[in-house]
């Protein structure tokens, strides 16, 4: 049984027609196969996108066209309401009308009553057969090919055309109108030019045809379905790999990896890919609310320090080219202003090593300071004003991730609650334990709170790149030498948790 988020929010497109002098046998397999690809589909949370008008038969009453085999299959196989249209009907109402038989009439208004199905209209005037498949193609994502003629050849030229995929079936049904080569023409293009129909994964694809012969089955029905649901699987999951990083995650210290990948969901024995300059990088998909998938890759500097934020961030920026960039990990907060265990999100950073040696031996202080990004500013007020529903959600985290704060600690004040905060952040070289330099920092801006050794780095690099770029921290020590080491991971679970959070519902992605 294929998983049910394999061919979530696809639609496909099974494109072909059947020859009226075709042999009984293989019609009769051929409908066998879309039932039983139409179950694959339905149980991997996938629909179809098919036309309809009248269904030709044979002088033995078989069907010669696969839409209505489909229709009725989902009907079938989906008997009660839906909350996801799992069935798009291109139609035009007149030639819907006058060509279908009420009782057809009343099984697609049936899905539709029941959320199960979508009408696509088309007008009568401007209907052709190229209209038709223009409008398929619109709303499909991936292309079956079985039999038929010039229809499916142009179909999967425009699919091809738009990098969707395109699997060709080798049974010799011939076509409803007799005009061409069809699906197998197709499968002879594959043979030759994989890549053309499976831009990810063609080459790949192409070996196992044989195994997928309707023609010739060495496999089950069934068992050809299911590989053909994996097949579209593996090449959006490659698709997806190929581009760019919706959003690049990055931590400096182990213990921060270690919260990151549990808080993403990456296993410890998880395989990294490796970048050309020798960074290991793990991928870890992230569902938005809506059912948009986030790709997000985490790495790590391996490493405190400015220069080495700086270095290895503009490395990734380089090579991956992500569309966002988020740091988490540990920091100091000023005692009185911040409580152990307490997420912030850094609304500036204040690069504090910046100063001037001047006449008598004097220092003169000249920070940099940068502020988030517009956009950025945004996305975090909005979702810090959804108090409600943030605390709940950080709550389930929080149990899910084992993130038990003690209610006392010799160190200091310990958090109370979930809900994180924006901070101003000084960054610097410097790894404090005097907690009157801390507050001394307070003199560069006067809402410093937070104290670390990669913010000027990161947004250095980030700015560099056009990149819009948000710090997490969570709070693992007061900057003075009262320490509870707990709180090192315990902080970095908690700031791992808002991240993800943040990524599903604060961050707004641009097309």
């Amino acid at each position: 049984m294929a998983n049910f988020l394999m061919l979530a929010s696809s639609h496909i497109l099974l494109a072909g027609s059947i020859s009226n002098t075709t042999e009984n046998s293989l019609i009769d397999r051929a409908h066998e196969f879309v039932y039983s690809f139409v179950e694959e589909v339905l149980n991997a949370g996938g629909g179809f996108v098919i036309y309809v008008a009248a269904e030709p038969v044979n002088a033995d009453n078989k069907p010669l066209l696969f839409d209505w085999t489909v229709a009725k299959a989902v009907d079938k196989l989906i008997s009660g309401n839906s909350s996801k249209v799992r069935l798009k009907i291109v139609t035009s109402q007149e030639r819907l009308q006058s060509k279908a038989n009420a009782e057809q009439r009343k099984l697609l208004t049936g899905m539709t009553a029941r959320g199960v199905a979508e009408f696509i209209h088309i007008e009568e005037e401007v209907l052709t057969g190229g209209n038709v498949g223009d409008e398929q193609i619109e709303h499909a994502t991936a292309m079956v090919a079985l039999g038929g003629g010039k229809g499916v050849l142009d179909r999967a030229r425009k699919m091809a055309k738009k990098l969707l995929p395109v699997l060709p079936l080798d049974l010799q049904l011939g076509a409803n109108s007799e005009d061409g080569a069809g699906a197998l023409g197709v499968l002879k293009n594959f043979q030759t030019n994989p890549l053309t129909y499976m831009p990810n994964s063609g080459n790949k694809v192409v070996k196992v045809l044989p195994a997928l012969s309707l023609q010739e089955p060495v496999i089950s029905l069934s068992d050809i379905s299911e590989r053909i649901v994996k097949i579209f699987y593996e090449e959006e999951k490659a698709r997806i790999e190929a581009l760019p990083p919706d959003v690049l995650v990055l931590t400096a210290l182990d213990v921060e990896l270690a919260a990151a990948k549990q808080a993403f969901g990456i296993a410890e024995d998880a395989e990294h890919f490796t970048t050309k300059n020798g960074l290991h990088v793990w991928r870890a998909p992230v569902s938005k609310h809506g059912g948009k998938t986030v790709s997000c890759v985490v790495a790590c500097f391996a490493g405190a320090g400015n220069v080495d934020a700086a270095s290895v961030t503009s490395m990734l920026l380089g090579e991956l080219n992500p569309a966002n960039v988020m740091m988490m990990g540990i920091a100091a907060g000023l005692r009185d202003k911040c409580a152990l265990g307490e997420v912030v999100l850094a609304e500036r950073v204040v690069a504090y090593e910046g100063a001037a040696l001047v006449e008598g031996g004097k220092i003169e202080a000249r920070p940099e300071i940068t502020r988030l990004k517009m956009r950025v500013r945004q996305d975090v007020s909005s979702y810090l004003s959804n108090r409600a529903t943030l605390e709940s959600r950080l709550t389930d985290s929080y149990k899910t991730l084992s993130i038990e704060f003690p209610d006392h600690v010799e160190a200091g004040s310990v958090v109370q609650g979930v809900m994180p905060k924006t901070a101003t952040v000084a960054s610097g070289e410097k790894l404090l334990r005097d907690p009157e330099k801390f507050l001394g920092m307070r003199e560069l801006h006067g809402k410093i709170e937070i104290a670390e050794m990669e913010g000027a780095g990161l947004f250095a690099a980030c700015a560099n790149f056009g990149k819009p770029v948000l710090m997490v921290r969570g709070i693992s020590d007061f900057g003075d030498s009262k320490k509870d080491n707990r709180f090192h991971l315990l902080a970095a679970k908690a700031a791992a948790a808002v991240t993800v959070d943040y990524i599903a519902n604060g961050m707004s992605l641009q097309d």
